[in-house]
């Protein structure tokens, strides 16, 4: 892959959480968080776009399909908390 180097400026808290993520070993380097985010926009991108049409054709979501989407997510979240504890009780 081919790269070129941009420099950024982001305000400091944003920076220091950028650093954070790094240092925690979440990612290898700044420029793999902001390649990352970056690569995140652009493919969110269509997405954003079908959810606009879908919205045009249809309206917007109303407060049943709200609170279904809440107990999707909640749900969700509850099943990945418990996916992150291994067998002996403890944080995978």
């Amino acid at each position: 892959m081919t790269t070129t180097k941009l420099t950024v400026t982001v305000p400091e808290e944003l920076g220091a959480y950028i650093r954070e993520q790094v240092d925690a070993g979440k990612f290898e380097s700044v420029s793999a968080f902001v390649t990352r985010a970056g690569e995140s926009m652009r493919d969110f991108e269509p997405l954003d776009l079908l959810i606009a049409s879908m919205i045009a054709e249809t309206g917007e979501p109303d407060e049943h399909a709200n609170a279904w989407v809440d107990t999707a997510i909640a749900a969700a979240s509850r099943a990945a908390s418990i996916e992150d504890v291994g067998s002996d009780g403890h944080a995978a």
